[in-house]
């Protein structure tokens, strides 16, 4: 079995980062203004806050055995038969459907009939090379 990990995209990391810091300071000047308490506080930010850092922040990885493609990411996870998958877009950015990674010009894996996930494994050839072994039937749609 072979892992492999996202992709590391600074822009979309700060941009991540950003949005929590900024929602941060939106509910402390909120919070500031009418006095709130320490429990009201804690709800109002911490909880979110907390909550966001977990779904926004994920460390995704994709392990591939001789059957399947694991994804996880955060708190989504699945496997992806590999024998179903009949195409993989490369460096194509797709702005609806499910996305587990946080990177730019991530491969689209069609599988099944109408079903696509999203991914950014670190070494898009070599994580195409692997699947190819298992898979040859794979068409890899390359941008012109």
């Amino acid at each position: 079995m072979k892992v492999f990990r996202r992709r590391q995209d600074t822009l979309m990391d700060a941009m991540i980062i950003g949005l929590i810091l900024s929602m941060i300071i939106m509910m402390i000047v909120t919070l500031r203004t009418e006095q709130a308490t320490f429990i009201e506080f804690v709800t109002i930010i911490g909880l979110p806050t907390f909550f966001m850092a977990i779904l926004l922040l994920p460390r995704p990885r994709y392990p591939i055995d001789s059957q399947y493609l694991t994804y996880r990411s955060g708190i989504f996870r699945g496997k992806i038969a590999i024998m179903k998958i009949y195409k993989i877009e490369v460096g194509k950015t797709l702005w609806v459907g499910f996305k587990p990674a946080a990177a730019r010009k991530r491969l689209i894996v069609h599988y099944n009939k109408y079903e696509e996930i999203y991914i950014s494994p670190d070494g898009n050839d070599d994580f195409l090379y692997e699947l190819m072994q298992y898979n040859p039937a794979i068409k890899i749609v390359r941008p012109a």
